[in-house]
């Protein structure tokens, strides 16, 4: 412990030499280099932020040294959080419940109801059939007398969990070093211990992260709930996600309504319920609180637990230990200047350290039987460098030489059955709209740019061989067609000249790519962090190409070539998959057919110039080549634009891939009606004359399928249909 009332360090002692925690983590920070050590801490940075779900920059910049307590610190800290975490709950129960604690005079009736987080709806007769307070996180500093003091409770939602169950091992990733020394304890354990929890608590309903999303005014960092999701393995759903039936919540899915049991809210309490609240609709979920009250939905923590962050409290809850657990604190209040006398730890700050003053964010959870302690954490800088920003952000290491301790909870219940669901059948209607559209928007994306590409050199050349003359009008109809040009203009004198000037004035691909960012935000919690942070680079390359759109077209070929690749191998065949398949399939189908509908339309002895368009712009070149040695022939072309279905260019293709995807997801008759449309395709293939009106009408029924497919999954409602006379006269009755 430290003597000296003079602010501490936490890698230095008085007389200036590294403390024994600090020896390993600073000889391997030596080893790396202060250059290389800057270059580590940028990338871990920027592998956060492309992991980072929704599209939302993280509000932290993490440091990549660790800050570490010793077994007894952490014994001490654990302690002090577990008792300060029986008082509030005891002080939230009462106060929401007898409410003795007034009465008795401990605590001002006009403070606490007359604080915005304490909410009177949740005031019950009766205790709720779970804890108010479920979780807990503690901002603690070191004193100067080398003792630990709280500075912060945090009863509401909890910041940084998510962060804290993360940042380790993007850390042990991206500077491997550190870790070498070992005697660390593991956070696996206890993040095991929390999941078997909650899932035994649900008996056998549905646990999730409730989050705001993009909503806008999100007074939580809704990075940290999907972070929290992925760290525990739950779903990650919003408030339009849920609805509320027979007094109970519940997920609307595709398979329909599934009951939900447990909620770790990232919404303030103010907002859960805009029923009897008044808070933003948009943000809340009304009938929340009567599921709460009825003992249905247990949330963590219970709208109204923020009441006891509030500042004006704080001074009278040291008071309460007495009162409500006859024990002394074991952690007491900090001092007014806490935050300028606590003590400091080295940040790294370009190809050097700066040391800044630190606080501990520790975080408990309720097992059912008592409090656990997470061993680990975040450091945050609790002031930000004299020249510029410094990182905000580390972790928190607890140190132990003996193996680590497995804290083990209640006997796991008999799982209860469950019903066997088709696949996909809980992912959020939400989700999967989401899945779908980004599937189309990638694939519009790549049409455009193939299509470009093809276009370009040609309207370029300027020569005027019957040939070239044809495949400019086709190309020039092609590119309306998709609305790559006005149709005013597309014409066979258009120029390159003319077709650059006019995409730098709409910027055609700059929409096209803008969704498709858009939908990849959206969809990120389906994606892993590896999958995001892949798809974020090319994505990102993509947009920086695009100032000039003719020389981005190979770069938005490369990042649609990465999603593709991504979506194919690292995605299961079910889930999500099935619906970014379906949509990547709809707008192939579509677009070829259309495509080919134009190219196509010709008698057999003029179908050259679209023969050899076709087969470039289905980037099947090289498989032609290699079967009938480049000699166009309208027999083959068919064949393997239409009815090769090993060729995933083909439009056969798309129709089998959109039927086995609808088998997947029980929707038989829409699986029915892909497969008629693939056995139409197929006879396509051996018609030379007239074909322009059946590709178009094949165009027709996909879009009309696509109709089907949202109609069915995302919309969730009855199909329409006429009444007949007696439902007539029954209504009028």
């Amino acid at each position: 412990m430290f003597s000296i009332t003079a602010a501490c360090d936490e890698m230095i002692d008085r007389q200036g030499r590294v403390r024994t925690p600090w020896m390993p983590i600073m000889g391997a920070a030596r080893e790396i280099g202060p250059a290389e050590l800057e270059r580590r801490g940028a990338a871990l940075n920027r592998q956060i932020a492309l992991a980072a779900p929704f599209g939302q920059p993280p509000r932290f910049t993490a440091d990549p040294l660790p800050a570490p307590l010793t077994a007894t610190e952490f014994a001490t800290l654990e302690a002090g959080i577990k008792q300060r975490a029986r008082l509030l709950s005891a002080a939230l129960e009462d106060l929401y419940g007898p409410q003795t604690l007034l009465h008795g005079g401990h605590l001002p009736p006009a403070l606490v109801l007359g604080d915005r987080h304490f909410l009177r709806p949740m005031h019950t007769r009766a205790p709720l059939p779970r804890p108010r307070l479920s979780l807990y996180a503690a901002d603690v500093v070191r004193t100067p007398e080398g003792g630990f003091a709280l500075l912060a409770d945090h009863t509401g939602m909890i910041p940084g969990l998510g962060l804290a169950l993360n940042l380790r091992r993007w850390s042990s990733g991206t500077v491997p070093e550190l870790f070498r020394a070992g005697g660390l304890r593991s956070l696996r354990p206890a993040r095991e211990m929390l999941v078997d929890h909650l899932h035994r608590e649900a008996e056998g309903g549905i646990v999730a992260v409730l989050s705001a999303g993009s909503a806008n005014g999100a007074e939580h960092d809704t990075v940290d709930d999907a972070l929290l999701a992925r760290a525990l393995g739950l779903m990650l759903i919003e408030p339009g996600d849920l609805a509320t039936r027979n007094g109970a919540l519940h997920m609307k899915t595709l398979s329909g309504l599934l009951h939900v049991s447990t909620l770790l809210r990232g919404i303030s309490g103010i907002d859960i319920d805009p029923l009897e609240q008044g808070g933003r609709p948009g943000l809340g979920i009304p009938g929340a609180f009567g599921a709460i009250r009825a003992g249905v939905l247990e949330m963590l923590n219970a709208p109204g637990s923020a009441l006891l962050e509030s500042a004006p409290l704080k001074p009278y809850l040291a008071a309460l230990f007495p009162a409500l657990l006859t024990e002394s604190p074991l952690l007491p209040d900090a001092q007014e200047d806490a935050r300028h006398t606590a003590s400091k730890a080295p940040f790294a700050h370009g190809q050097g350290f700066i040391p800044l003053p630190m606080s501990f964010r520790l975080f408990a959870w309720h097992d059912g039987a008592e409090w656990q302690v997470l061993p680990g954490g975040l450091g945050m800088a609790l002031a930000p460098a004299p020249h510029g920003p410094a990182p905000g952000t580390k972790d928190v290491w607890v140190l132990d030489a003996e193996e680590p301790r497995f804290i083990a909870g209640a006997a796991p219940a008999e799982p209860p059955e469950r019903v066997k669901f088709l696949a996909a059948a809980h992912l959020p209607s939400r989700l999967a709209d989401n899945l779908f559209w980004l599937g189309r928007s990638v694939e519009r994306l790549e049409a455009a740019c193939r299509l470009l590409m093809l276009a370009l050199p040609r309207l370029e050349s300027g020569t005027s061989l019957p040939r070239d003359i044809a495949e400019r009008a086709l190309l020039a109809r092609c590119l309306a067609q998709a609305g790559l040009l006005p149709p005013e203009i597309a014409t066979a004198s258009i120029s390159g000249r003319l077709l650059r000037q006019t995409l730098a004035r709409r910027r055609p691909l700059a929409g096209l790519l803008k969704e498709v960012g858009r939908l990849v935000d959206a969809s990120s919690e389906r994606l892993s962090p590896s999958m995001l942070s892949t798809v974020r680079f090319a994505l990102h390359q993509a947009t920086e190409a695009l100032p000039n759109e003719e020389t981005a077209l190979p770069t938005m070929l490369n990042f649609t070539a990465t999603f593709a690749g991504i979506a194919a191998e690292n995605m299961s065949r079910e889930g999500g998959w099935l619906f970014l398949e379906m949509g990547r399939r709809l707008e192939r189908g579509e677009s070829m057919a259309e495509a080919l509908a134009l190219l196509l339309d010709a008698p057999p002895e003029r179908l050259e110039p679209g023969m050899g368009l076709s087969i470039e712009l289905a980037d099947s070149v090289l498989s032609y080549d290699l079967r009938h040695a480049g000699i166009l022939a309208p027999g083959p072309v068919l064949s393997m634009l239409l009815a090769d279905l090993a060729n995933p260019r083909a439009l056969g293709f798309q129709a089998a891939a959109l039927r086995a995807c609808l088998e997947r997801l029980g929707a038989d008759d829409d699986a029915a009606t892909a497969h008629q449309l693939m056995q139409d395709i197929l006879n396509l293939a051996g018609q030379v004359r007239q074909l322009r009106a059946p590709l178009n009408g094949v165009a027709t029924s996909l879009r009309a399928l696509s109709d089907r497919v949202h109609h069915r999954f995302f919309t969730l409602l009855p199909e329409a249909h006429a009444l007949d006379d007696d439902e007539l006269l029954e209504a009028a009755q």
